[in-house]
C-alpha cells in the first residue's frame, strides 16, 4: 500500500516510515499541508496519515483540499494529533477525516487502523463499482422500457377505446399493464370489445398483449364470431405462453343496431348487465377456463347471446377492483362493487372508482385495474375491415345433410360444433357463427332429448328433478340401440339477403306442438326455444312434432 505521511517534524516522519516500511508499505513524506496536497495529486496514495498542527498549511486545510480533489473517490485520511480535547477531535472528523491516532503512535494500533480502513476502502470501491453498474443497468432498462412501450403503443393503436358506445378506466399497478383492453369495429358495423387479465403484472404479464392484440384486431377486421375469436386467442396463447401463465378474458360483440350482445367469459369476474339507469338486470356468469390453458380440442368456445334494449349497459372488469386492499389488508370485494349498480346513480363507474380509491387510501395498488362500460345502442362508427366477408351477391345456393344413428348419437362429443364450423366456412356465414351455434345447439338438444330419448322437461321444475333429468339423459343415451336424427341445412339468396334454413327430423314419437308452452321467468328450462324464435325469422314444427325447421336471415 502507498501511504502519504504528513508531519512537520522529521523524527516523527522517520519513525512512521520505519514502522510502515517494516510492514511492507511504500511511504511518501510531506513536511506541511501544502506539500501534502501537491504530492497527493502526483502520487495518488492509498492512505494518508495527517498531522494537525503544521506551518504553511495545517492538516485541516490540507484535508479539505484533498477531499475536494477526490470528489466521490474514497481515500482514508487518519489524523495524527497530540490534541485530546473533544472539540479538536470532533473537528478532525467533521472536516473530512476518517479517523485519528493520538501521539505518541502505538505501532500495533497503527497497523490495526490501517487494516480496518483498507477494508473500508475496498468495500467503498466495490460499492462504487456496483452502483455504477446499477446506474448503467437502470439507464439501459429505462431505454428498453421506452422501446417496449413504443412497440406496445403501436400494437394497440388500432383499438378505439374512446367511442360513443364505450367508456373505460385503466390503472396499471406497474409501468407495464398486465391488463389489456381492446375495442374494434366489425365489418358489419357492430362493435367488438376484449378485456384480458394476464397472470401477474408488469412487463412479464404485458408480453402476452402483443400476440393477443394482433390476433384479436385481425379477427375483428374479418368479422369473425366471438367464439372463433376466443378459440383463436386460446390457441395463440397456449402455444406462446409458458405453462404457469394464462389470461382471464372477456370477449363481447354488440351488433350494429345495439339490440344484441354476444359474450364469452373465461376466468373473469361475472359481467354486469344493467338498464339505462344503472340498475342491475343480470349477472352473466364466467363459465369458461382462462385463455392459454386448454388445448384446442378441449377448449369450450360457446358464447352467451343476450337480447338487450336501447340504453342497457354491459360492465366488464378485472379482479383488480374487488381484490383492492385497504391499509388494514381488507379486500374491497364483490358485495361492495355490486352495490353501485342498484340504480341510485346514473354514473356507477365514477362512484365505483372514487370509492375504490378512497377505500385503498395511500396504499400502493396491488394489481392492475381495468373497467369497461359498453352502452347498448346503435354503433356510431365508420365500417372498416374487409367487407367482402359479407358479400352474398356471388354466393351459390347449397345444401348440407347429415344422418346420425344411435351409435353416433351415443358419442360423448356433440356434433354441433363440427356442423357449425363446416357451414361457417361458406361466404357470409362466419360473423353469424355464434348465433347459429346457439340455434343449432338448442334444436339438436331438443330433438335428441325430447324426441329420440323421450325425456320430459317437467322434471326440470325442481333442483332435484333437474339432476334426475340429466341422469336419465345419460342412462338412456348410453342404452340407445335404435333411433335416428337427420339434419338438413340449406342456403339460398334473394337480393341482398341470405336465408339459412336448419331442419331437424327425429325418430321420436313427436309432441303436441300446437299447445307448446313458452317458458316463464321462473322456469329453469325452455328459454333456449324462446331465444331461437327471437334469433330466427320463423320456427315451424310439423310431422307430428318430429320435425322442426328454423329460418335464419343474413343481411349484407
Amino acid at each position: 500500500m502507498k501511504i502519504l505521511v504528513v508531519d512537520d517534524t522529521e523524527a516523527n516522519r522517520k519513525l512512521l516510515a520505519w514502522m510502515l516500511e517494516d510492514d511492507g508499505h511504500t511511504v511518501i513524506e510531506a513536511v506541511n499541508g501544502q506539500q501534502a496536497v501537491e504530492l497527493f495529486k502526483e502520487s495518488e496514495p492509498d492512505l494518508v496519515l495527517m498531522d494537525v498542527m503544521m506551518p504553511v498549511m495545517d492538516g485541516f486545510e490540507a484535508t479539505q483540499a484533498i477531499k475536494e480533489y477526490l470528489g466521490g473517490t474514497h481515500v482514508p485520511i487518519i489524523f495524527l494529533t497530540a490534541l485530546s480535547d473533544d472539540a479538536s477531535l470532533t473537528k478532525c472528523l467533521s472536516i473530512g477525516g476518517d479517523d485519528f491516532l493520538s501521539k505518541p503512535i502505538n505501532e500495533q494500533v497503527l497497523q490495526a487502523k490501517i487494516k480496518a480502513h483498507t477494508r473500508i476502502k475496498d468495500l467503498t470501491e466495490q460499492l462504487k463499482r456496483q452502483n455504477k453498474e446499477l446506474t448503467l443497468m437502470h439507464q439501459f432498462t429505462l431505454r428498453e422500457h421506452e422501446i417496449a412501450k413504443n412497440v406496445f403503443d403501436s400494437a394497440l393503436a388500432a383499438s378505439i377505446l374512446d367511442s360513443k358506445n364505450t367508456r373505460h378506466y385503466i390503472s396499471p399497478a406497474a409501468t407495464f399493464n398486465g391488463d389489456l383492453l381492446l375495442v374494434s369495429i366489425s365489418p358489419s358495423g357492430g362493435l367488438y370489445a376484449m378485456m384480458a387479465d394476464f397472470t401477474g403484472h408488469g412487463l412479464p404479464a404485458a408480453i402476452g398483449a402483443l400476440p393477443v392484440s394482433q390476433a384479436f384486431l385481425e379477427a375483428a377486421q374479418q368479422g369473425a364470431s366471438v367464439s372463433s375469436i376466443a378459440r383463436e386467442l386460446n390457441s395463440t396463447l397456449e402455444k406462446f405462453l409458458p405453462d404457469d401463465m394464462f389470461a382471464a378474458a372477456a370477449i363481447a360483440e354488440l351488433n350494429a343496431d345495439g339490440s344484441r350482445l354476444t359474450l364469452w367469459l373465461g376466468g373473469m369476474p361475472d359481467a354486469i348487465l344493467t338498464d339505462s339507469s344503472g340498475k342491475l338486470k343480470q349477472l352473466i356468469e364466467s363459465t369458461h377456463m382462462p385463455l392459454g390453458i386448454l388445448e384446442d380440442e378441449e377448449f369450450e368456445r360457446e358464447a352467451n347471446i343476450l337480447e338487450v334494449v336501447s340504453g342497457d349497459r354491459l360492465y366488464l372488469y378485472t379482479d383488480g377492483i374487488p381484490e383492492s386492499l385497504n391499509p388494514q389488508g381488507e379486500m374491497y370485494g364483490e358485495e361492495r362493487l355490486l352495490k353501485h349498480f342498484d340504480g341510485s346513480s346514473n354514473d356507477p363507474v365514477k362512484h365505483l372508482i372514487d370509492e375504490v380509491n378512497a377505500f385503498t387510501g395511500n396504499k400502493d395498488q396491488n394489481d392492475d385495474i381495468t373497467l369497461l362500460e359498453l352502452t347498448c345502442k346503435p354503433v356510431e362508427a365508420n365500417i372498416t375491415g374487409d367487407a367482402s366477408v359479407l358479400t352474398l351477391n356471388h354466393a351459390l345456393p347449397w345444401k348440407f345433410r347429415m344422418s346420425l344413428t344411435a351409435e353416433e348419437l351415443r358419442k360423448p362429443t356433440s356434433p354441433v360444433g363440427q356442423i357449425v364450423d363446416m357451414i361457417a366456412a361458406a361466404p357470409g356465414i362466419e360473423s353469424h357463427k355464434d348465433y347459429l351455434h346457439t340455434i343449432m345447439a338448442e334444436l339438436f338438444s331438443n330433438a335428441l332429448e325430447h324426441g329420440v330419448l323421450g325425456l320430459s322437461s317437467e322434471l326440470k321444475k325442481t333442483e332435484d328433478g333437474y339432476l334426475e333429468y340429466y341422469q336419465q339423459r345419460e342412462e338412456k343415451l348410453q342404452a340407445l340401440q335404435s333411433g335416428q336424427l337427420d339434419i338438413t341445412i340449406t342456403f339460398r339468396t334473394e337480393g341482398p339477403k341470405g336465408y339459412l334454413t336448419l331442419r331437424l327430423d327425429d325418430s321420436g314419437p313427436g309432441f303436441d306442438f300446437e299447445n307448446r308452452n313458452h317458458s316463464g321467468d321462473d322456469d329453469s328450462f325452455g328459454r333456449g326455444v324462446d331465444l331461437i324464435e327471437t334469433l330466427c325469422e320463423k320456427v315451424t314444427y310439423s310431422q307430428g312434432g318430429t320435425r322442426v325447421e328454423a329460418e335464419y336471415t343474413i343481411y349484407t
